[in-house]
């Protein structure tokens, strides 16, 4: 017989503090016994006892309530607690915690023993030390007693087996206090619950230490030779007929550090192995991060499409037997915009191959005079060499161009150290791989370009992408319900991974200070109790990460606008939307060399809608918007307005499929020659929106459509409106008749409380026919604030006839407004219901934004832009 069961218990160290109270709690009644017995609920949840857990199951037993797993012959009614705000954990309250409960189905967990007991399956594995009788059990000297561990990590990694699961680490010198062998099963105990675990004897050297959190601190190294203490202490066998030597273990040696004398000498070349499960423990280590996609299989970080993979397949040649031999020339120019990810990636490139990584930065090189620098760069490739095989990593390149527009001696020292380190490859036999990163590439000048041969361009990340990289960055946090992943995917186009990075840290201590505000405690407490991040976190993050993005062109998102908020316009929406979503739902038209029409320009009158049919359409396509205005384009300095402008349509690329939207045109693009300005900037702006025009018919910028709105389309210059670039001209005029005017009436008065005697078409066929959109918006806006005024004056004169008569039994003379509405205000006193009154005053005060003279005006235009596009 095997030595009897030992329990294993875990010591907590956990920080005792006072509880934080709940302010919002669910329930999930996984029985409808447990829902139907809510009222016995009342009692037990109310306990200053009482700590409740996010995601553990309680159970209200017959003699009283417990937590955990339940007693025999008890029909327990199981509760599971879905979430909890603003913490993970706290106390319940009355009056200041909100408690649902919902109804669900019972679900197993590993807190229920008797659930656990149901479902275990001993196998003969299980058995088969208790019945070998060649193993001889250490006799059982512990008795019944309880033997406590405490439980740390373990410091170095483990590769997964068959009982990951369950296995437990110990000391072989603890095995005798458990009575137990290698691979025995024993019973572990912690404060959730119990389980079998298997104990596993530590084969570890008798001074093992744990490794740091500072990457790159663990150094590989070859053991070149093994010398053997092989003196004989016998002096009978000394002499010149004895030959003493020692044999070479076949399965290695032991290291004692007592005995064993480790000497650091020289240096060997040697391919490093995989390391990145020793960085676990900082999870933002690009090591560990790669361990960590490898155990995503459906990741697309690390697909044939990927960045990762077209450096990898260009890198994987210097591996080959004979590259030597073929004098493969491997420099690589790592092109993306700041963030995308070119270090990281690199790494991961460098440990795949084995390769050692050098990392240096350019900004580090620069020196007083340019033979300083050049000494430098040279030593850095010297390094490089002699720690081959090794990527050297030439980081921000940039630093080295003064001028992008000259040449600099730089650039021939540079060309010379790779091709120096190049013919350094078949004398040792282990290559050095070159990579140099750029964020742009009119910020280096040619001759820099073509030091390198090869180039791997680092685009934003798409959608799906983005939800690796955050599912990767939310590994270790808390969503709350109404948080996902793939909305904030969705939302986060054109932000990069050092972005999303941010995003996520910055929604984590919004979080923190949300609970910390809510609760009145410090920030400490709330992060020891746990806090989930919630969809609003994401949102204000969201929001501060867009304002930050730029302080000039801005980022892309969606726009909240629907349809129903515009009245109106139907033919322009239908004409628009042909030209938007055709392409986006039927691709496949546009696969033979038919071009699509992706310019649409707007033009019309102040205050038509312009601007909000733009977001309706971005909306409804759920695509990205990107409004750009005329100011936001110029900058003081020369070649600055046109690289804004470069940038904005880059910007819509990497946030495809996208809307561009200029507002105001004219002030963008207006007719080259005709301005005096200084330097000629504003030509210089059309001829580079020309160009990114032209680009786009051209094909190399799917799914982004331009869209421009002007009140003056006579002032754009001609080039713009030719076929290809905004040739789709759609006019928006003024509403002319009364059942176009009533459906902008509807649109803009859906959210009112409108009284029952209005009547919307009357006020529609009072209105003349010269009221733009934005006339009708002051129209309701103006009704609304009349309705506000005359609740509020009702308010105060029923407050002056209850004041003059007294006022009332148990309340303070006299009665104020403040008062009155927390205390006494039914929601008849301040229900707010827009009358034909409060419409007909707004209608008498409202002067129509455009004259009829000027409506007339706009009527030629309209005229005049119609026959240019038929001709």
């Amino acid at each position: 017989m095997g030595p009897p069961d030992t329990v294993l218990e875990v010591e907590s160290d956990a920080k005792a503090g006072t509880p934080i109270v709940l302010t919002e709690v669910v329930l999930a009644a996984l029985s409808t016994e447990a829902y139907e017995s809510s009222l016995r609920l009342d009692d037990w949840l109310y306990n200053d006892a009482l700590i409740l857990h996010q995601g553990d199951v309680c159970c209200l037993l017959s003699q009283g309530p417990g937590k955990g797993s339940g007693s025999e012959g008890h029909n327990d009614l199981k509760y599971r607690v879905d979430m909890l705000e603003p913490v993970m954990q706290g106390r319940v309250m009355r009056g200041a915690t909100k408690v649902i409960l919902t109804l669900d189905r019972p679900q197993e967990t590993e807190s229920d023993a008797e659930s656990l007991q149901e479902l275990l399956e001993i196998d003969e594995s299980f058995l088969a030390p208790a019945l070998s009788e060649s193993i001889q059990s250490i006799p059982d000297d512990t008795g019944s007693k309880i033997i406590t561990f405490e439980c740390r990590p373990l410091n170095r990694p483990h590769f997964k087996g068959d009982y990951e699961d369950c296995t437990v680490y110990v000391h072989a010198a603890d095995l005798g206090r458990l009575g137990g062998l290698d691979g025995d099963w024993v019973i572990a105990r912690a404060s959730s619950g119990q389980r079998l675990a298997r104990v596993i004897a530590r084969d570890l050297t008798s001074t093992s230490r744990s490794y740091g959190s500072q990457a790159y601190d663990v150094v590989f190294f070859v053991i070149a030779s093994i010398e053997h203490d092989v003196k004989d202490g016998n002096p009978e066998t000394n002499g010149n007929d004895v030959y003493v030597d020692s044999t070479r273990g076949e399965l290695g040696f032991w290291l004692d550090p007592s005995v064993t004398r480790l000497i650091q000498a020289g240096v060997q070349h040697s391919a490093v192995p995989r390391i990145g499960n020793y960085f676990l423990t900082d999870k933002k280590s690009p090591r560990a991060l790669f361990s960590v996609l490898n155990g995503l299989p459906d990741t697309r970080l690390l697909q044939q499409s990927s960045a990762y993979a077209n450096l990898l397949s260009v890198c994987s040649a210097s591996m080959h037997v004979s590259a030597a031999d073929l004098r493969l020339d491997l420099s690589l120019l790592l092109q993306g915009s700041r963030g995308t990810g070119k270090f990281t990636t690199a790494c991961w490139v460098a440990e795949t191959l084995g390769m050692h990584l050098l990392e240096v930065d350019c900004f580090d090189l620069l020196g007083e005079t340019d033979i300083k620098t050049e000494g430098t760069l040279r030593a850095r490739f010297d390094k490089a060499e002699e720690c081959s095989p090794c990527v050297l990593l030439l980081r921000h390149l940039e630093a080295l161009c003064s001028d992008p527009n000259k040449d600099s001696p730089i650039f021939a020292a540079l060309r010379d150290c790779i091709q120096t380190v190049q013919k350094c490859w078949k004398p040792s036999g282990h290559p050095v791989l070159v990579f140099g990163t750029i964020s742009a590439l009119d910020q280096v000048p040619v001759a820099m370009l073509s030091c390198f041969k090869h180039r791997v361009i680092f685009p934003a990340p798409s959608e799906a992408e983005r939800y690796d990289i955050l599912r990767t960055l939310l590994a270790e946090h808390t969503l709350a319900p109404d948080a996902s992943i793939e909305k904030v995917a969705t939302e986060t186009a054109a932000l990069v991974a050092r972005d999303l990075d941010a995003l996520v840290r910055r929604a984590g201590a919004l979080a923190v200070q949300r609970a910390s505000r809510i609760t009145d405690r410090s920030e400490e407490d709330v992060m020891e109790a746990g806090v989930a991040i919630t969809a609003n976190d994401f949102s204000k993050a969201l929001d501060r990460a867009r304002a930050a993005y730029s302080e000039s062109i801005g980022a892309p998102k969606i726009p909240n606008v629907s349809w129903d908020d515009i009245g109106g316009l139907a033919s322009v929406k239908s004409d628009i939307l042909d030209t938007i979503q055709l392409p986006l739902d039927h691709p496949e038209l546009f696969g033979d060399g038919l071009k699509k029409r992706s310019g649409i320009l707007l033009y019309g009158p102040p205050g038509t809608g312009k601007t909000m049919l733009a977001k309706a359409v971005a909306t409804s396509c759920s695509l990205n918007f990107f409004s750009v205005k005329g100011p936001e384009l110029l900058n003081m300095y020369i070649g600055e307005s046109e690289a804004n402008v470069r940038r904005v349509f880059q910007r819509a690329r990497d946030a495809k499929p996208c809307v561009i939207f200029f507002d105001e045109l004219d002030s963008v693009a207006p007719k080259r020659g005709n301005h005096g300005d200084s330097g000629g900037v504003m030509d210089r702006i059309v001829s580079q929106l020309l160009a990114e025009l032209d680009g786009m018919s051209a094909g190399g910028s799917a799914d982004v459509f331009v869209v421009g709105a002007t009140n003056r389309p006579d002032l754009l210059d001609p080039a713009l409106l030719r076929p290809g670039r905004f040739d789709r001209l759609l006019y928006l005029g003024v509403s002319d008749t009364d059942a176009a005017q009533l459906n902008i009436l509807e649109a803009l008065t859906r959210k009112f409380k409108l009284d029952a005697s209005l009547s919307l078409a009357e006020i529609a066929r009072r209105c003349p026919f010269n009221y733009t959109g934005a006339d009708f918006y002051a129209l309701c806006s103006d009704a609304m604030l009349n309705a506000m005024t005359r609740t509020a004056s009702g308010i105060e004169m029923k407050l002056d006839h209850l004041n003059a008569h007294g006022g009332l039994d148990d309340h303070p003379h006299p009665l104020t407004t403040q008062y009155y509405l927390a205390e006494l205000a039914s929601s008849e006193d301040i229900h707010v219901l827009v009358s034909q009154a409060d419409f007909e005053q707004a209608l008498d005060k409202l002067v129509p934004s455009v004259s009829q003279s000027e409506m007339e005006h706009y009527a030629q235009v309209q005229q005049r832009f119609s026959q240019d596009v038929s001709m």
